[in-house]
């Protein structure tokens, strides 16, 4: 029994190891599709003026 917990605990490391640069990939790429999206939104706001 013991030894089922410590290898769930590895697992659990394991991806969590795995997940935390896909989940910084997915903020770093959100933030940066925001910011295009905001330069359009500007790039049409003056083309609409």
């Amino acid at each position: 029994m013991e030894a089922m917990y410590l290898v769930f605990t590895i697992a659990v490391f394991c991806c969590l190891g795995l997940l935390t640069p896909l989940l910084y990939a997915v903020l770093t790429a959100g933030s940066l599709l925001a910011r295009l999206l905001h330069a359009i939104m500007t790039l049409i706001g003056r083309g609409a003026r």
